[in-house]
C-alpha cells in the first residue's frame, strides 16, 4: 500500500508524454513531472540531433541523471568528461558544473531531475510539437539571457555558454 498521497499510478503510450516540446534543436518529451511524483522527481525524454549541447549550468535544487537509449552523449561535470553510450547512466550530483553535448548524428536519453519542478521552465519556453512535425521550429527556444532569468528562478544558475563538438575533440575524456 503506497502512503504517498500526491502520487499516482500511471500509463504513458510509447511516443507519447505528458507534454511534447521542442526545445533547442531537438525533441523533449515529459513523462513524469511533479503532479504525477508528489513533487519527488521528473523524467524527461530528449531525442537531439548531433551537437545539441546544453550550457554550462549548476542546479542548486536538484540531482539529475542521464540514461543513454540511443546514441552517444559528452557529460561535463565539473571540467570532467565523461562519455556514454547507449545503455549508459551518470549521476551528476546538485551543485556540479555540468552540461553535455551529443557526438552522434542522433541521441535520445531519459533524464530524471529530483526533485520535480524544473520540468516545468522546459514545458514553458518550449514550442509546442504538433501533429507530425519531425523538425523544430527556426526559434525553439529563447535567447541565453532569458533562458538563464527563468532558470534562475527554479534554481538552476547557467555558468557558461553550450559546448561544441570542436571542444569535445580537444579535450580528453
Amino acid at each position: 500500500m503506497s502512503t504517498n498521497a500526491y502520487a499516482r499510478t500511471y500509463k504513458i503510450a510509447a511516443g507519447l508524454g505528458l507534454a511534447d516540446v521542442w526545445w533547442r534543436s531537438g525533441r523533449m518529451t515529459i513523462k513524469a513531472g511533479g503532479a504525477q511524483t508528489g513533487g519527488s522527481l521528473a523524467q524527461i525524454e530528449t531525442d537531439d540531433p548531433l551537437g545539441t549541447a546544453t550550457p554550462l549550468h549548476i542546479h542548486h535544487n536538484e540531482d539529475e541523471t542521464l540514461y543513454v537509449l540511443e546514441g552517444e552523449v559528452s557529460l561535463l561535470v565539473d571540467g570532467r568528461r565523461i562519455d556514454l553510450a547507449a545503455g549508459d547512466y551518470a549521476f551528476a550530483p546538485r551543485e556540479t558544473t555540468h552540461a553535455y553535448i551529443v557526438r552522434s548524428p542522433r541521441a535520445r536519453m531519459l533524464t530524471t531531475l529530483m526533485p520535480a519542478g524544473l520540468e516545468e521552465v522546459f514545458v514553458a519556453l518550449g514550442a509546442p510539437v504538433c501533429g507530425t512535425d519531425h523538425r523544430p521550429p527556426e526559434q525553439a527556444t529563447p535567447a541565453i539571457p532569458e533562458l538563464a532569468r527563468r532558470f534562475g528562478a527554479y534554481g538552476c544558475e547557467v555558468v557558461g555558454p553550450a559546448p561544441t563538438l570542436a571542444d569535445i575533440h580537444s579535450a580528453a575524456p
